[in-house]
């Protein structure tokens, strides 16, 4: 399973991974370029490996996963970062300022709201 691997989104290439063995775990280093404001999570095959920080101008990932979690031949995808969205609209009571500090601030559909993951 070591090498380099096409990470894709949406059936295109935007980066890449590097994997290496170490021991019990293999090192993931993720790069890729940033296409959309959203936040995403790297997957191989089913597997998720982490979420990708943007880091001057780019997507990155620095990792290890367990041997065992990794399946030769996988692919590397970007996937959405689900979690559950609240919308945060002009005038209205914020209901949910007790989960701000599981969250990030998001935008669906052009609103802004707090994704808690």
């Amino acid at each position: 399973m070591e090498g380099h691997f096409d990470v894709t989104l949406d059936g295109q290439n935007i980066g890449s991974a590097e994997v290496k063995r170490e021991g019990l775990y293999f090192r993931v280093s993720c790069r890729c370029r940033m296409v959309d404001q959203e936040i995403h999570r790297l997957y191989a095959g089913d597997e998720r490996i982490g979420v990708l920080i943007p880091e001057n101008g780019v997507l990155t990932l620095e990792t290890r996963v367990a041997v065992k979690r990794l399946k030769p031949g996988c692919a590397f995808t970007l996937g959405e970062c689900r979690g559950n969205f609240f919308p945060i609209r002009s005038g209205e009571a914020f209901e949910y300022l007790d989960k701000v500090r599981l969250g990030r601030l998001a935008f669906r559909e052009g609103e802004p709201g707090l994704m808690v993951t």
